[in-house]
């Protein structure tokens, strides 16, 4: 990569702008390398954050992200939203809570069924334990996901089946908060450490963003640099 800005946006996440990057060879049609649940590409980022209407304005007015969906309350605050520069439903999400902090890295998978074969996969291996929610089908976005937690306790959700944004006139949904089916549009209830835990970023300066609760891992605390 080429020379880049990096910066802290108004919710004290780290940001990076850069020019160019050196480019790789394609590896879609490799599939003698594919193993697990088949990563196809990184999709989105979801990041805690206390503010969730400033950010969403922020990333909006100064950066032309698109809102694809938005979570709001009866007064019309803004609660959570999933906000987009790609044609599909987020880059970047951002919910409420103690923040800043990364919840978690989303990874696009070629179908459900790698969802299902990376369950498998996971608990051949003794992983089990670390699937923490799903697999199951998100109302917000309409994806299929699973989320799981990796060796050093940081959130991944595998992910498929959200929809394309492309079409100029299309506008944000509103999901209600009080309705259970923008979570998991099948309706199981996601556990309390999906809403409590997430990792901690490193500020410009390399020190450790604090928030005013702590990961209940059992492992060392998580530390994300972006």
């Amino acid at each position: 990569m080429g020379r880049a800005l990096r910066v802290t946006d108004p919710s004290g996440l780290t940001v990076e702008f850069y020019h160019e990057m050196d480019t790789v060879n394609r590896l879609l049609q490799r599939y003698d390398l594919y193993k697990g649940a088949k990563v196809q590409r990184i999709d989105h980022f979801n990041c805690m954050v206390e503010d969730v209407e400033a950010a969403h304005n922020f990333y909006l007015r100064e950066l032309g992200f698109r809102c694809s969906e938005y979570t709001a309350t009866e007064n019309e605050n803004i609660w959570a939203a999933w906000l987009h520069r790609k044609p599909s439903v987020h880059d970047v999400a951002f919910m409420n809570g103690l923040g800043p902090r990364l919840h978690h890295v989303g990874y696009w998978l070629k179908d459900p069924m790698s969802l299902i074969d990376a369950c498998d996969v996971l608990a051949s291996i003794g992983y089990g334990p670390n699937i923490e929610r799903g697999p199951g089908r998100h109302g917000l976005s309409n994806a299929f996901f699973l989320y799981l937690r990796d060796p050093d306790g940081h959130r991944i959700e595998l992910y498929n089946g959200d929809y394309l944004t492309s079409d100029p006139d299309f506008k944000p949904i509103r999901w209600d908060l009080n309705d259970p089916r923008r979570a998991t549009f099948w309706g199981h209830v996601a556990p309390d450490s999906w809403f409590e835990e997430a990792s901690h970023f490193l500020t410009l300066q390399g020190d450790q963003t604090v928030s005013l609760t702590e990961p209940k891992l059992e492992k060392k605390k998580p530390t994300f640099i972006i």
